[in-house]
């Protein structure tokens, strides 16, 4: 979304129609402060405007436990262990996947502007 100069803080809170709390979780931001180091000069300049956008947007940042595999896991365990239904925002299809399947409603960015909605799918465990 960066790459297209959307803000997906303005599209998500316009395609909620209602009160929203956006947050993200302490793996999403040190995964974006490695890419910042790290990543090829197009990917580090990404992260390091997402990083910007996050701290701009007083975005709150949920701990995670540290001994969490990756960070996908931990914001599919942050999502199931909330008390009040939640969407996540997320381009990353595997994640997207699980979640549906997990009953958690999907946020992603269409092709040519705005967000959808993926409503949850419960899939009954064998």
């Amino acid at each position: 979304m960066l790459r297209q100069h959307r803000d997906f803080d303005d599209e998500i809170r316009n395609s909620a129609g209602g009160p929203v709390r956006i947050a993200t979780t302490d793996g999403v931001i040190m995964e974006l402060q490695r890419l910042a180091r790290n990543g090829s000069f197009a990917t580090s300049g990404l992260a390091r405007i997402a990083l910007s956008s996050l701290e701009r947007g007083g975005i709150d940042v949920q701990d995670t436990s540290p001994s969490t595999p990756n960070v996908d896991t931990a914001i599919l365990m942050s999502a199931l262990a909330e008390r009040n239904q939640v969407k996540v925002a997320t381009v990353d299809r595997g994640l997207r996947n699980a979640l549906v399947k997990l009953g958690v409603p999907v946020i992603c960015p269409r092709a040519h502007g705005g967000v959808v909605i993926l409503p949850s799918v419960r899939v009954p465990l064998k």
